[in-house]
């Protein structure tokens, strides 16, 4: 009979008709018989009147408790469905939630209409449609990647919030974030029914990729994978959907409630867009003065090939020379523009396309950092006149560029600082170990750490600065590998050594006997470069004569292992704090190895070891629509103001915290929150009397790819999911889609109201005859 009710709570109220019984039943219980002799008359004619007398008492009580009991349901509010008995007395009261897809695909253009706004204009014809006096009720969940509900009251209310909706947002519709959303309202509108009244509609494009079987929110996802719906062996797509998908549209199922998609997308199936997917430098970025490519992918979403497409490319607002380029049918093109940058910091990246239906996907912004030269601390613990035989000569040969003008992209361009210092000067106060990236202790005799000198190094290390370690003849002494476990090993972890040392080992006779590195973390940036077979030899095939057997700490990992039979680590590392300690357990010079004799391996070696150690972690500056950033600088920052793509302006209110201390101590800026960052383009963050940041917000590179998925294959996917025909949104499917489940509640106070009155009625007559008989 009831489907539901509004207020389940009160329903219980309904209990309260037994009160006039209860009322009833006492009253009898009260009068005690007592015999008298007038009262045999009086029995006798109660005899002859009892039977009509019972009647109308019974009556006059079924009358009170009806009043209650309906009244009691009226408050409750119950809500009958279509299909019920109780229909013809329904109200024709609806409860609307509308989902508007607001994605940055919506922005696509039809003529002079956006997508957007046929959903916008839709809603606002839906929100006519309805009487707020009635008692109807208009909810509005504005979806993309995060859902927001911006209105939930009358009809009224809504139509001046879609008023101010212009243009849809650069970030990507989360369907099932959305729906997950849609669940809590609902459930919050069935409170505790199992049952829910709310129709629920979603105003779309229908694109594809919002319904596709992707991965888990925290799986990784391809960039380059196209949003496709997963097709089941018959050619169907999948009833299973995503998993987070279908378990809202599970949960929606269960409380009755079916999810009517509306299609407001282009005509086409697939409509034509020229898309930017990315803009990055081609490798890595060394330093300022040396070229670079900078790459600009172009992806073709239509099924037409798209000849002599114009490129351009902006560097910090400086164009480019634009580049011509054929994109083929549903394919990708490069566009490879050689630049060169002279200073050091973040610069900006904007490449752009003629403009098409689709503008938010025409540009893409990048920032990049140039870093500044590496500052290397080279603590030489074996001096000698000849370059080879000196600890570090070979070491610095390969720091150190050379000065020679005529090279092109060599001379004064080097990624690295180096200065070589003696091991006395650790302990100096001349020597400030926080001005350093990187410091290299090459065969280092153990007198020389001092407890102060360890303390100074464990500081910098923990301050962020990487402390590469190097064996060699002052180790394998008598008595010299305790001496160092003493002073830089800690079973803890707090000491310096990543490993403990056990022993020193060498080969018996290097005319018949050497190991070789077996193998290696090739995913290891430092290593990265020997993992090509073309170069793999260059580090698997020099000998190693002698070493420094080494049992490594638990947190810390070996990147390269010898082939002898323990598998001895060659190199270890560890985080250290805010920094990083690197072990290599044979000499950088040639008395143990013959690594340092070839250059080949020496170079590459160095140089991205060197390169790793000396990065320390950077604040990324490019994000995802509404993601928040907190941007480091040198300099304490004064009256920091964001600058969006459009120009405005806003302060970025909070105190700066610095990082670290002495010479490398760093600002970080208040977080700049989601809110600031919802444009997708190029940011500044202005400093007073400071060098402008940049960082770029940029949409989904997948959200360019328009193809729709049909209304049968939405249908396919979930029974919650009833998807329309384009431009079908009559009366008619509208109720096959939604019964309209109405409320009878003033049917009920009506109800109510009558029993009260007739029940004053007939008390009042009965009272009457009462009297006059």
């Amino acid at each position: 009979m009831f489907q539901g009710f509004v207020h389940p709570a009160l329903a219980f109220g309904v209990g309260l008709a037994a009160v006039p019984l209860i009322i009833h039943l006492l009253n009898r219980q009260r009068h005690r018989p007592l015999q008298w002799a007038a009262m045999k008359f009086v029995l006798a004619a109660y005899k002859r009147t009892r039977r009509r007398v019972q009647l109308e008492n019974l009556l006059l009580l079924l009358l009170r408790m009806a009043a209650v009991a309906l009244l009691a349901l009226a408050v409750a509010r119950p809500f009958a469905s279509g299909d019920s008995p109780l229909a013809r007395l329904t109200e024709d009261r609806r409860d609307v939630l509308l989902v508007l897809d607001a994605s940055a695909s919506t922005g696509y253009r039809e003529d002079v209409e956006s997508v957007f706004q046929r959903i916008v204009g839709r809603a606002q014809e839906i929100a006519r449609s309805m009487d707020g006096a009635r008692g109807d009720r208009l909810q509005l969940l504005v979806a993309a990647d995060m859902p927001r509900l911006v209105s939930w009251t009358a009809p009224q209310k809504a139509l001046s919030v879609l008023a101010t909706m212009t243009a849809p947002s650069d970030e990507s519709l989360d369907l099932a974030r959305a729906l997950g959303e849609v669940r809590e309202l609902v459930e919050k509108d069935a409170a505790g029914t199992g049952q829910s009244a709310l129709e629920v509609r979603l105003l779309t494009d229908l694109q594809r990729r919002s319904f596709e079987s992707a991965p888990r929110r925290d799986e990784p996802r391809d960039p380059g994978d196209v949003a496709q719906l997963e097709l089941g062996a018959d050619g169907s797509p999948d009833a299973q959907g995503t998993p987070l998908l279908t378990e809202q549209l599970d949960a929606l199922s269960e409380l009755g409630v079916r999810v009517l998609v509306e299609d407001l997308g282009p005509a086409s199936s697939v409509p034509p867009n020229l898309s930017i997917v990315s803009v990055r430098p081609e490798g890595a970025i060394i330093g300022a003065g040396i070229p670079i490519e900078i790459v600009v992918t172009i992806q073709n979403q239509g099924t037409q090939a798209r000849p002599a497409e114009r490129v351009a490319l902006a560097i910090d607002g400086e164009r480019l020379p634009s580049q011509r380029v054929d994109v083929p049918a549903r394919g990708r093109v490069e566009a490879v523009f050689s630049v060169q940058f002279n200073e050091t910091g973040s610069h900006s990246l904007e490449a752009s396309l003629d403009g098409d239906r689709l503008a938010v996907d025409d540009t893409r912004s990048h920032v990049l950092s140039v870093p500044p030269p590496i500052r290397v601390a080279v603590v030489n613990g074996a001096r000698a006149t000849r370059i080879e035989e000196d600890e570090t000569g070979l070491l610095m040969a390969v720091l150190e560029p050379p000065d020679d003008d005529n090279l092109p992209g060599v001379g004064g361009l080097s990624p690295f600082d180096p200065r070589e210092i003696t091991p006395a000067l650790l302990g100096s106060p001349d020597i400030d170990l926080f001005a350093y990236d990187v410091i290299v202790l090459a065969n280092v005799a153990s007198p020389t750490f001092t407890d102060d000198v360890s303390t100074r190094l464990e500081e910098a290390g923990a301050a962020g600065a990487a402390v590469i370690i190097t064996a060699g003849d002052r180790f394998a002494a008598l008595g010299e590998l305790s001496a160092y476990n003493k002073k830089l090993f800690r079973a803890d972890g707090s000491g310096l050594l990543p490993a403990e040392l056990l022993r020193h080992d060498s080969v018996a006779s290097r005319r018949d006997a050497y190991w070789r590195v077996a193998d290696f973390d090739g995913e290891h940036p430092a290593l990265a470069f020997f993992a090509d077979d073309a170069y793999r030899s260059y580090l698997t095939e020099i000998p190693v004569y002698e070493f420094l057997a080494a049992e490594p700490l638990p947190e810390a990992r070996v990147l390269a292992r010898l082939d002898d039979e323990a598998g001895s680590p060659l190199l270890i590392e560890r985080p250290y704090v805010d920094g990083r300690v690197f072990l290599w357990t044979t000499t950088i010079d040639i008395a143990w190895t013959w690594i340092p004799r070839a250059g080949a391996t020496l170079v590459p070696l160095v140089h991205e070891l060197v390169r790793y150690a000396g990065r320390r972690g950077s604040v990324e500056r490019n994000l995802a629509p509404g993601a928040s950033i907190r941007v480091e600088v040198a300099a304490f920052p004064r009256n920091p103001e964001v600058v969006r793509p459009d120009g405005s302006r806003r302060p970025v209110d909070g105190e700066p915290i610095e990082l670290g201390s002495g010479a490398k101590s760093r600002w970080r800026v208040p977080e700049i929150g989601g809110q600031d960052t919802r444009v997708a383009g190029l940011y500044r963050l202005e400093l007073e009397g400071g060098r402008a940041e940049s960082f770029a917000v940029q949409i989904d590179p997948d959200e360019g790819a328009l193809e729709r998925a049909t209304p049968s294959e939405i249908n396919a996917l979930h029974p919650a999911l009833i998807a329309l025909e384009a431009g079908q949104k009559g009366a008619d499917r509208d109720d096959a889609a939604n019964p309209r489940s109405g409320e009878i509640w003033r049917w009920l106070a009506l109800a109510a109201l009558i029993g009260l009155v007739l029940e004053s009625l007939w008390g009042a007559w009965i009272g009457y005859r009462r009297r006059i008989a």
